[in-house]
């Protein structure tokens, strides 16, 4: 008796799975036809109940034909092997539409503490305390063996403004965060388009890349010339040939940063080369050279962030951003703990500033160390960063916003835990001030606290 209740419930689990198999595939069916009749309901029914009555049918086949070679009845956990096997079975044959194959979703939500403290007049010296969260979510799809992949990925983010005396342009989000502040009274938060492209990276190929559309940042690098929410839009490909460990590449880019239909055209070409080399098990070594050449970014109607301009918030007395920049990166194991260290330098060779205080103003550096890893339940991370951004040196516009942009010097200390395996918290400090300009000894210290879940 306690035989036949097993199978009895599982073939009615059977039919639930066959169920919800069946209901995919009639919402996919939706979408494209009209609202089904009733006499379509009936079928669908009909099929259904033939559906449960095969499975049934198999089990009782399977639990004879084991019976026959065994010479007894089945036990309760050899019967229940059974109809995990007949589950898997079903389970092996997919349903789903054939443009769903090899469809990969991700995602993660971050809450976030920010209590910024300012001192002396800047920024009207009203301290902040902020709640914050971040919500991305995104899907990719390959095709030809994953010789190619298109992806798009959606992302939260405050609504900002620019208001120059060239145009006043409102409705855009900050190309440097993704975070959306509490507030507006309880106001619908938006959702902008982060990723939007195509990658391809043929077998006859090997080691070449090229990747159209809005993309994760491609270039080796820091966050003192890129924010790591930043995502250029254009064009860029790379060559990256491998030689047991040792990997040299070479890349270019081809980026619109302002399309205008009355103006020039705000263009970014950017040229890499460097190599990537595995000296050992547990020493690997990056180091790339990259000139990023802005073209009319004087044009350009976004506010400073820390560049030096005159009383026209849009006229950068910078005038060009030609910058040469030189990344090194290491990784390594010490006293069995995963490390990674980096210097990174950047030169603009554009700068042509010569106002007070701001003549020469064209160099930046960063360096950095990570102890830890962050990849399953009870892994750890902490860091430092130091890092110096003279007020000219690079875009501020698209480097480390948390950190303050350009013209900045100061300290990062940060750490993470996971309290589970896509669960973590962590904090950052920073503490950092101008490096020039009338408010050069006003300091800031930032404090954030996170929980992030990706999935």
């Amino acid at each position: 008796m306690q035989k036949w209740v097993t199978l009895v419930v599982a073939a009615v689990l059977l039919g639930w799975a066959t169920a919800a198999d069946n209901a995919m595939a009639a919402d996919e069916a939706a979408a494209n036809e009209a609202t089904p009749t009733l006499e379509d309901m009936h079928i669908t029914i009909k099929a259904l109940k033939m559906q449960v009555k095969d499975q049934q049918r198999r089990l009782v086949e399977l639990e004879v034909e084991l019976s026959d070679k065994t010479g007894r009845r089945l036990t309760p956990e050899e019967t229940l092997a059974l109809v995990k096997k007949v589950v898997a079975d079903a389970g092996g044959r997919s349903d789903w539409p054939k443009w769903m194959e090899n469809l990969k979703f991700y995602g993660d939500l971050r809450l976030r503490y920010q209590g910024d403290c300012f001192s002396g007049s800047q920024r009207g010296s009203k301290n902040r305390n902020r709640a914050r969260f971040r919500l991305r979510f995104g899907v990719t799809k390959h095709w030809l063996d994953k010789q190619m992949e298109v992806g798009f990925r959606l992302a939260s983010g405050s609504e900002g403004y620019r208001d120059c005396a060239r145009e006043t342009v409102h409705g855009y989000s900050d190309a440097t965060s993704s975070n959306q502040t509490f507030s507006d009274f309880f106001s619908e938060k938006p959702i902008w388009i982060d990723l939007a492209y195509a990658k391809y990276a043929p077998d006859w190929l090997k080691g070449f890349t090229i990747i159209g559309g809005k993309m994760k940042n491609p270039y080796v690098h820091t966050d003192l010339v890129w924010d790591s929410d930043v995502n250029p839009e254009g064009v860029w490909t790379q060559y990256k040939p491998t030689f047991n460990g040792f990997s040299p590449f070479a890349s270019v880019g081809y980026f619109v940063v302002d399309e205008s239909g009355n103006g020039k055209d705000v263009i970014l070409a950017g040229y890499q080369a460097g190599m990537h080399w595995k000296l050992t098990k547990d020493v690997q070594w990056t180091c790339a050279a990259t000139y990023y050449d802005y073209d009319n970014f004087e044009e350009a109607a976004v506010y400073s962030s820390g560049n030096h301009q005159d009383t026209d918030p849009c006229y950068y007395l910078a005038e060009e951003f030609q910058m040469f920049n030189l990344t090194n990166k290491v990784k390594f194991k010490a006293f069995g703990l995963p490390m990674q260290v980096y210097f990174d330098w950047v030169h603009n060779c554009g700068d042509s500033d010569s106002a007070p205080d701001y003549n020469d103003q064209s160099d930046g550096y960063a360096v950095g160390l990570k102890v830890g890893k962050n990849k399953k339940k009870g892994d750890w991370s902490a860091g430092y960063k130091y890092a110096y951004i003279e007020a000219n040196a690079t875009v501020g516009a698209f480097n480390d916003s948390d950190f303050g942009h350009a013209n900045r010097r100061g300290h990062v200390f940060s750490a993470k835990y996971n309290l589970a395996d896509p669960l973590t918290i962590g904090g950052k400090v920073f503490y950092t001030e101008p490096v020039t300009g009338s408010h050069e000894n006003e300091r800031n210290v930032t404090v954030q606290a996170d929980l992030v879940w990706k999935f």
